[in-house]
C-alpha cells in the first residue's frame, strides 16, 4: 500500500486534527478550562507522533513489503511504554487482560457482525495477497486499539471522568474525542495533489462512528483493549478472507 509523502501526511494530520480540536479549543476558551487545553495539547502531540511513525519510509527488508508492518508495531510499542510517563497506569489504559473470559466471545461476535457489514459494502471483490490477509488479521487493531481506545481514551477519562452510563457501562468524554479523531482520520484525506477529500458517503461515516462507540463499550465493559484488538482484527481479516473466497469462486 503506497503511503503519502511525509510532508503530505503531516499536513493531512494537521487538517484532520484541526477539525476535531478547533471546537474543543473554543469550548475551553469559553469555559476558561485550562485542563482541556493541557489534555488537548498532549493528545495533539501523540497523534502527530503516531503519524510521524506511520508515514516514515521503511528500511531494509521491510521496504519490500506491501504494508507498513514495522511502523504500526512501533506505534503499538510506543502506546504501551508512554502510559506511565503521561500519568496513566497500564490498568487505566486497559493494557491488562480482560476482566471476564466472556470478553473474547463478545469480541468475536462483534468482529463477525462488522465483517458482514463491511463485506456487504464492497462492490467489487478482488483476490487479496497473503500478506494483505495476514496484515489485516494482526496489525490494524494492534496499533489502533491500544493507541485510541487505550492511551488516548484513558488520558481524557482520567481527567474528565465517565459521567454517562450506556448499556451497563460508564462512558466519558474520551470516547467522543477518540471517536472523532479516529473517524475523521479515516474519512478526511489529502490526495496526491494536496486537495482535501471528504468521504461523501454518509453510511461510511455512520459505520465508523458506531464502530468506535462499540469499541469503547467493549473496552469499558471488560476493562481491557485486547478484546477490541481481537474484534478489530477479526473484522478486517475476515472481510479479506470473504473477498478471497468470492473472487476465487467467481473466477472458477
Amino acid at each position: 500500500m503506497a503511503l503519502p509523502s511525509f510532508p503530505q501526511a503531516m499536513a493531512m494530520t494537521a487538517v484532520q486534527l484541526s477539525i476535531v480540536f478547533v471546537p474543543i479549543a473554543i469550548y475551553g476558551a469559553v469555559k476558561r478550562d485550562k485542563e482541556i487545553f493541557r489534555v488537548s495539547a498532549m493528545t495533539l502531540a501523540l497523534v502527530f507522533m503516531q503519524a510521524a511513525v506511520l508515514f516514515t519510509v521503511s528500511f531494509g527488508w521491510f521496504k519490500t513489503l506491501q504494508f507498513n508492518w514495522l511502523q504500526k508495531f512501533f506505534v503499538f510499542i510506543s502506546a504501551i511504554f508512554l502510559c506511565k510517563p503521561l500519568g496513566v497506569t497500564a490498568k487505566e489504559c486497559g493494557f491488562l487482560l480482560p476482566s471476564s473470559p466472556k470478553a473474547c466471545l463478545f469480541a468475536l461476535a462483534i468482529g463477525l457482525v462488522y465483517a458482514g457489514i463491511d463485506f456487504a459494502g464492497i462492490e467489487e471483490h478482488s483476490v487479496p495477497t497473503l500478506e494483505a490477509v495476514l496484515f489485516q488479521l494482526s496489525m490494524p487493531g494492534l496499533q489502533e486499539e491500544p493507541f485510541y481506545r487505550g492511551l488516548l481514551l484513558s488520558i481524557w477519562d482520567k481527567q474528565f471522568g465517565r459521567p454517562v452510563k450506556v448499556l451497563g457501562v460508564d462512558f466519558g468524554i474520551g470516547c467522543l474525542v477518540t471517536t472523532s479523531i479516529f473517524t475523521i482520520g479515516h474519512l478526511v484525506m489529502l490526495d496526491d495533489n494536496w486537495t482535501l477529500i471528504v468521504n461523501p458517503n454518509i453510511l461510511e461515516w455512520i459505520n465508523f462512528v458506531v464502530f468506535c462507540l462499540v469499541m469503547c463499550w467493549l473496552r469499558y465493559k471488560f476493562e481491557s483493549v485486547w478484546p477490541c484488538v481481537l474484534a478489530h482484527n477479526f473484522d478486517n481479516g475476515f472481510v479479506r478472507l470473504l473477498s478471497w473466497f468470492v473472487a476465487t469462486h467467481r473466477s472458477n
